[in-house]
C-alpha cells in the first residue's frame, strides 16, 4: 500500500523550464555519443565535456569527431575558416596504427598533440597537405618565417660590443640555420611558426547528416555568371529541382536547394538582379546542400535550416569565412 501523500498522480504532468528541457535533452544526447564512442558515463565526464557545452548552446555534434587540441575538441578547426599558429612535429609513419582515418604506413604529422595524415609533401619541412579522421577535406600545414625584433637588436648589441666574436651557426640553404631559427646575412634573427588552415569550403555543413549525391548527378546548368555556374537545374524541363551556389573556393562550389520545384523561365530574371531573393526559397526545418566541383556532386549534406549562415552567404564573391557565432570554440 502506498502511503497517503506519495501516491503519485499520473493525471498531472510534469513542468519543465525550457532552459530543463533543453538541458535534458543536451543530456540525452551526450549519454548516446559518449556510449557509442565509449567514453565512461559519469559526472566528472559531462562536468568537463566540450561536447556537451556545445549542445548545451544549440550546436548538435559534428558528423564525425573533431580533432583533438591539447587534448580537447577542437571544433573551430572542422567549421571555421581561420588560419592557426600550431606546434608541429617531424612527419613520420611510426604511428600511423594509431592516427585516426590512417592505414599502416601512412605518414603522419603530430599537430598540437594529435596524428594528422599527410596527404601529400608539397615542400619538406616546409608545406604539407594534411587530413583529419574519416572528414574528406584537407588543411595547409605550412612554415611562416617571422622576424624576431628583440632577439635581432640583441645581436646587434652584441656584435657591437664584441666585434671580435664569431658567431657559429649551422650552415644550411646559403644561410645560417638552427632549428627554428635563422640568421640571414644582414644579421636579422627569424624564427619559425607552423600554420594550419582550411583548404577550399567552409566547414559550417559539417553539423548535418551525410547523403548520397548519386541521384544529382545529372544536373546542368540554368543559369552562369562571370564565375560559372549560379543555378542547377534538371535539363531540358522548364520546371524542376533548383540549385542556387552561394559558396565558392579554390575549385569547388557549393549549392543549396531552393524548395521543391521552381519555374526556371522565373528564376533567371531573380538570378540576374536580386540574389537575395532567391535565397528565400529557402523553406522547412532542414535545408540541402551539395558540393560540387564542376558539374560533380562531391557531397551532399542535410543541415537544420537555422544552422545555415543564409544571412551570410555572400552570392557574388567568393566567400570564405562563414562560420555562425556559437561554432566558435570557446
Amino acid at each position: 500500500m502506498v502511503r497517503s501523500g506519495f501516491a503519485p498522480d499520473a493525471t498531472k504532468a510534469m513542468n519543465f523550464s525550457d532552459r530543463e528541457k533543453q538541458l535534458i535533452r543536451a543530456a540525452f544526447a551526450w549519454g548516446q555519443i559518449a556510449q557509442k564512442e565509449g567514453f565512461e558515463l559519469s559526472d566528472l565526464e559531462i562536468e568537463k565535456s566540450v561536447l556537451f557545452r556545445r549542445l548545451l548552446a544549440g550546436r548538435p555534434a559534428l558528423a564525425f569527431p573533431p580533432p583533438l587540441r591539447h587534448g580537447f575538441p577542437w571544433y573551430e578547426v572542422i567549421e571555421g575558416r581561420n588560419e592557426f599558429v600550431v606546434n608541429a612535429s617531424e612527419p613520420s609513419p611510426d604511428c600511423s596504427i594509431i592516427a585516426p582515418g590512417s592505414k599502416p604506413g601512412d605518414t603522419c604529422i603530430l599537430i598540437d598533440g594529435s596524428l594528422w595524415r599527410v596527404a601529400k609533401t608539397v615542400k619538406p619541412g616546409q608545406e604539407y597537405l594534411v587530413e583529419w579522421g574519416a572528414y574528406p577535406i584537407q588543411w595547409r600545414l605550412r612554415k611562416h618565417w617571422q622576424v624576431n625584433y628583440e632577439m635581432t637588436q640583441q645581436l646587434h648589441q652584441f656584435r657591437r660590443d664584441h666585434p671580435e666574436a664569431e658567431i657559429s651557426l649551422d650552415q644550411g640553404n646559403g644561410q645560417r640555420e638552427c632549428g627554428e631559427l635563422r640568421v640571414d646575412d644582414e644579421h636579422t634573427v627569424w624564427l619559425s611558426e607552423w600554420h594550419l588552415s582550411r583548404v577550399g569550403l567552409s566547414g559550417w555543413i559539417w553539423v548535418g547528416n551525410i547523403e548520397d549525391p548519386a541521384e544529382y548527378g545529372n544536373l546542368s546548368p540554368i543559369y552562369e555568371d562571370s564565375r560559372g555556374p549560379l543555378l542547377l537545374g534538371e535539363p531540358g524541363q522548364t520546371r524542376g529541382v533548383t540549385w542556387l551556389r552561394v559558396e565558392q573556393a579554390e575549385g569547388e562550389s557549393r549549392f543549396i536547394r531552393l524548395g521543391e520545384t521552381q519555374d526556371y523561365r522565373k528564376l533567371i530574371p531573380s538570378a540576374m538582379s536580386d540574389l537575395e531573393e532567391l535565397v528565400q526559397c529557402v523553406q522547412g526545418e532542414t535545408i540541402q546542400v551539395m558540393d560540387c566541383r564542376g558539374l560533380q556532386p562531391m557531397r551532399l549534406v542535410t543541415v537544420p535550416t537555422h544552422l545555415a549562415p543564409l544571412e551570410e552567404f555572400d552570392l557574388g564573391r567568393p566567400t570564405f569565412d562563414l562560420v555562425p557565432d556559437n561554432a566558435r570554440d570557446s
